[in-house]
């Protein structure tokens, strides 16, 4: 519409500045019609024609600035729509990202994932010494073996009728809690996604507290290792789980004393768990 306008305004003005230019013309070329209209001469005439012509340029000049004032009216128009089309893209992206992985730890196979780590995280809390021996094996250098005499706890919380049932089948299990943890981070570093995923119930509230177990045992066990230093890599997992607090409007743990308090009376670790006193010993840590 706007562009039929402008053609139209453009087709108008030409057309009266050529009739103009084309009766002046014809008027210059009759002397006698000049004599009964003014006595000067026919130059003054066209000077006359000369400056509509220049006011008419004038208003070229004008319509162009307002052309242009339109169009660029028009791109912030078309660049404010695009945007909010993106940022609308970028949403349903994040957002599906998260339904995503939401699918996968409700399915059937992610089940058995989250059973087997189950396996490992009660009796890591029933048992200091089993606990020890896991956050050990996520390092190449260092590592404990599994003993015997952590089976004195674990057994109170295990479904395993014995040790032996319980160490052939304890590998198994402890790969899955890597597959655990690896899903978590990738969780929560699903970039600008955080309110998302606040939005969604991983059942975090169930992990967190056995997370933070693990992630500041991991993370004091680097810094207090030289061998570990120099042929492992430094553990991500206490940002993960840091992330994961903020995602879900939680404080992040600061410091030994305040996992000790989250633990130590928690109804879950406590009751139901077995909770070992030497989780809550400071010195331990």
């Amino acid at each position: 519409m706007k562009r039929k306008t402008t053609l139209l305004l453009i087709a108008v003005s030409s057309s009266m500045i050529l009739g103009l230019w084309l009766g002046a013309w014809y008027i210059g070329i009759q002397p006698n019609v000049l004599k009964d209209i003014t006595n000067q001469p026919v130059a003054d005439l066209f000077s006359s024609v000369n400056a509509l012509f220049a006011g008419f340029a004038f208003c070229g000049v004008i319509l162009t600035v307002y052309l242009q004032i339109q169009e660029l009216q028009d791109t912030r128009v078309v660049l404010d729509e695009t945007a909010k089309a993106n940022k609308m893209s970028a949403d349903y992206a994040k957002e599906n990202a998260i339904v995503e992985l939401f699918k996968t730890y409700c399915s059937e196979y992610f089940q058995e994932v989250k059973n087997s780590s189950m396996n490992v995280l009660i009796p890591a809390v029933a048992s200091k010494e089993y606990f020890d021996f896991i956050v050990s094996r996520f390092f190449v250098a260092e590592q404990q073996e599994l003993s015997i005499s952590s089976w004195e706890r674990i057994k109170t919380v295990s479904h395993y009728k014995n040790y032996d049932e319980f160490k052939s089948c304890e590998q198994h299990d402890r790969y899955k809690l890597d597959e655990l943890i690896n899903f978590f981070t990738i969780l929560a570093y699903q970039k600008d996604a955080i309110e998302v995923i606040g939005r969604c119930d991983f059942s975090y509230s169930w992990w967190r507290p056995m997370f933070w177990m693990l992630a500041i045992a991991q993370d004091s066990r680097y810094k207090n290792n030289d061998l570990i230093v120099k042929y492992g890599t430094k553990p991500y997992f206490k940002e993960v789980v840091q992330r994961l607090d903020l995602a879900y409007c939680l404080k992040p743990i600061e410091n030994i004393q305040e996992l000790v308090s989250l633990i130590k009376d928690h109804p879950k670790l406590k009751v139901q768990y077995n909770l070992d006193p030497n989780h809550v010993e400071l010195s331990n840590w």
